[in-house]
């Protein structure tokens, strides 16, 4: 527990039921809360119990976020518990939790943790945290903190050889947003280089065919779901993420932790973290492909251009200082000054 921070009983919440940045985050940062003394109960669907060694209450909020019994069984179960304070996750459980919480009087607190359009869900929560700058901006609230996703640093193995030819990495869902077919269109412009793609989803078919349309086979490899991203990572000469909009991604803290250069479009906590001349913009194949030629033509320089992005993950984007920052939000949330 940090220096002046008081232990509390924090309730946290999580409506899905997903394998995603958010899913990770809130399992990182219960346990990572728990772990500094704090009394945590998890409020999630049952899938997360085994990930967690928290107090965990099994309730599924998947179903719509207007369904009356699932609002009156949730409100019931955070009255009993009593916490010191609430904290939920993304705008469904923003939502759900939102709606309860004038019958609650209980300090509150949610996470945005993407840029998103509607935002009003989140008006009734004393304090809202944003993973990324672009998050925040579309907040109307009088009380908006900015803390960036931290993990724990991972344990790089040293006996880990790059990719030869050099090995470009992206991860992510197969979906509209990932801007997928962007990159495949880019890479048309790069040689002397393979693309790795890591991730599933309903664009899976979608963007092999792409593939196969621009006669890339030789150069593209679509690998699914992998859980050893850390490891193709350390293969990687270059991260790159073409997305059309984002909040603080994992893989982003990833790259930068493992000393792998990055380029990507300018969205979400990449603007605030890599070099200007790394952030092409969204939707850009040409510009896309020129960043990446860019790098892929000089590595050494383009890691020289990244040492000041991987000196501010070390210190910003680990899990130690995301829940110091966070336990401030907390304690100004509960006792406001």
């Amino acid at each position: 527990m940090a220096s002046g921070i008081n232990r509390m009983h924090i309730c946290m919440v999580m409506a899905g039921n997903e394998e995603g940045g958010l899913e990770k985050h809130v399992v990182e940062l219960s346990n990572g809360l728990k772990h500094r003394g704090h009394q945590l109960t998890l409020i999630a669907h049952e899938k997360y119990q085994s990930r967690v060694d928290t107090d965990f209450i099994a309730v599924d909020l998947t179903k719509s976020r207007r369904n009356p019994f699932t609002l009156y069984h949730l409100y019931k179960v955070i009255k009993k518990l009593q916490p010191d304070i609430i904290h939920v996750h993304g705008n469904k459980a923003a939502a759900m939790v939102g709606s309860i919480l004038p019958y609650l009087g209980i300090p509150s607190i949610a996470t945005l943790h993407s840029r998103k359009k509607n935002t009003k869900m989140f008006k009734n929560f004393n304090t809202v945290l944003a993973v990324s700058p672009n998050a925040a901006e579309v907040l109307k609230h009088s009380n908006v903190h900015i803390v960036l996703n931290g993990i724990q640093p991972p344990v790089l193995d040293k006996n880990i050889k790059k990719n030869q030819p050099p090995m470009v990495l992206a991860v992510g869902r197969l979906v509209p947003v990932k801007g997928f077919d962007v990159l495949l269109n880019a890479w048309q412009k790069v040689q002397g280089a393979e693309l790795w793609v890591v991730g599933d989803g309903f664009e899976e078919q979608k963007l092999k065919d792409l593939i196969n349309q621009l006669n890339l086979t030789d150069s593209v490899k679509m690998l699914g779901f992998r859980d050893d991203v850390l490891h193709l990572m350390q293969q990687a000469s270059l991260y790159v993420m073409s997305s059309h909009y984002e909040g603080c991604p994992y893989t982003m803290v990833e790259a930068l932790l493992c000393e792998v250069p990055m380029v990507s479009t300018a969205v979400g906590a990449m603007t605030m973290v890599l070099p200007q001349k790394n952030l092409t913009p969204v939707n850009d194949v040409e510009a896309l492909a020129k960043s990446i030629n860019r790098c892929l033509a000089d590595l050494n320089q383009a890691a020289l251009d990244c040492c000041e992005a991987f000196a501010y993950a070390k210190q910003y984007l680990v899990i130690d200082g995301m829940i110091s920052e966070i336990e401030k939000a907390y304690q100004k949330t509960i006792r406001p000054e």
